[in-house]
């Protein structure tokens, strides 16, 4: 388990954290403070996979860190309260868990050691062993995450902020991350100071919480139903997208 460290005389943080409306003489006031009590702590990867598919989202960051890309996966999904129907959290478990042979020749063509006839499990648990071997994908331990384009001062990457506990965001999540929690390197914040996520790139998996601006992210997988100039194909298709991105991909 990695905390994120908190540090002082973190300047550029105190100005990348600021308020977008924060006036001069209060940032730099803000900027003073790193040099007394205000602390600061960041983590900084190339990208962050946020959705509640660990097929796609393991699948996606075997592919990213080939490229010597650092990952972040962040499962979320709607909070249950923002469901669209009472059925729709179900009904988007059933379609990433769905796996039939087709599934299974995608994950073969892209995993090596795996076999189509081995099944859902052993893919999981292949993608899972994969990822950990690289020490270059981490999971985000229990905290959800929320975007921040637009309200902070920000800089060239994404920021990210851990979404403050009071907010009543109860996501439904797969059990099946557990699975990866317990092999992956796991990120976790302190939820005192000010502290967040860096990325270059945030890649999205299934629809996302109302925390997370969609507009921000490039969509694979089941998160791209809907989206203009996008066919999705079933399941296959799904899965098949999520290895085949790349880091500079739009």
């Amino acid at each position: 388990m990695k905390t994120i460290a908190l540090k002082k005389y973190q300047i550029f943080d105190a100005y990348r954290t600021a308020p977008a409306s924060m006036g001069l003489l209060k940032l730099l006031l803000r900027m003073a403070g790193t040099f007394a009590d205000s602390r600061y702590g960041s983590e900084s990867y190339d990208a962050v996979v946020i959705g509640d598919d660990p097929i796609a989202a393991l699948g996606l960051a075997l592919t990213l860190q080939k490229s010597g890309a650092r990952v972040l996966i962040a499962p979320d999904s709607l909070s249950t309260q923002d469901w669209p129907s009472k059925e729709w959290g179900y009904q988007l478990a059933q379609t990433v868990n769905d796996f039939d042979e087709n599934v299974a020749y995608v994950i073969a063509s892209h995993l090596d050691g795996y076999d189509p006839q081995h099944g859902y499990m052993k893919a999981l648990s292949l993608l899972i062993k994969e990822c950990a071997a690289t020490k270059q994908v981490s999971i985000l331990h229990t905290a959800r995450l929320q975007s921040s384009q637009g309200v902070i001062k920000g800089c060239r990457d994404l920021i990210f902020f851990p979404l403050h506990r009071d907010y009543q965001h109860l996501p439904l999540l797969n059990p099946l991350w557990r699975l990866v929690r317990d092999k992956l390197r796991k990120l976790s914040f302190n939820h005192v100071e000010i502290e967040f996520v860096r990325a270059r790139k945030l890649y999205i998996t299934t629809p996302p919480s109302k925390f997370i601006d969609p507009k921000l992210g490039i969509c694979v997988g089941l998160a791209r139903e809907g989206k203009a100039n996008t066919v999705r194909n079933g399941r296959a298709d799904d899965v098949q997208s999520a290895f085949i991105q790349q880091l500079g991909d739009q």
